[in-house]
């Protein structure tokens, strides 16, 4: 009888000591932070890991690029100075605030609640001014920058 006791005992504390606990669902603004650090020592497979299949694809357009750089160039550190995150959903924008060893600049960033998760998304695209939109400029205006810049010399 005691040995049954002291198996059951046993087992239950096995049962106890080998419990998987859940992790706690990560918030944006971890998830945002620890994407960033990634980037910032170029652990691009990491970043990844936190990144919609659009943030992962931008990821590898940025590996690429950064591929022939320096490596101790494409190091940073970035910090946090301040972070707000808010939409309704599962997409919110973080504008933030962020400080590296070069400058000190503002950034907005997308997450996406997917699986439980909270994704990084791609940024959005910047406005590229094509050369049509500057042919489009119209004469004239040419004209007058051409006479100030000669009426300066």
């Amino acid at each position: 009888m005691k040995s049954t006791i002291f198996i059951l005992m046993a087992f239950l504390f096995l049962l106890i000591g080998c419990k998987q606990e859940t992790p706690e669902s990560e918030t944006p603004e971890e998830v945002l932070k620890q994407y960033q650090a990634f980037i910032d020592k170029n652990k691009f497979e990491e970043a990844r890991a936190l990144s919609t299949p659009a943030g992962r694809q931008w990821l590898s357009e940025l590996e690429a690029i950064i591929s022939n750089e320096q490596v101790d160039s494409t190091m940073l550190d970035t910090r946090f100075l301040s972070m707000a995150c808010e939409g309704p959903g599962d997409t919110i924008k973080c504008s933030c605030v962020l400080e590296d060893q070069y400058e000190r600049y503002t950034a907005d960033y997308r997450l996406i609640h997917i699986e439980g998760r909270w994704l990084v998304d791609a940024p959005e695209e910047d406005i590229i001014i094509e050369n049509d939109v500057i042919e489009s400029v119209p004469d004239s205006l040419l004209e007058e920058y051409l006479e100030d810049e000669i009426g300066e010399e």
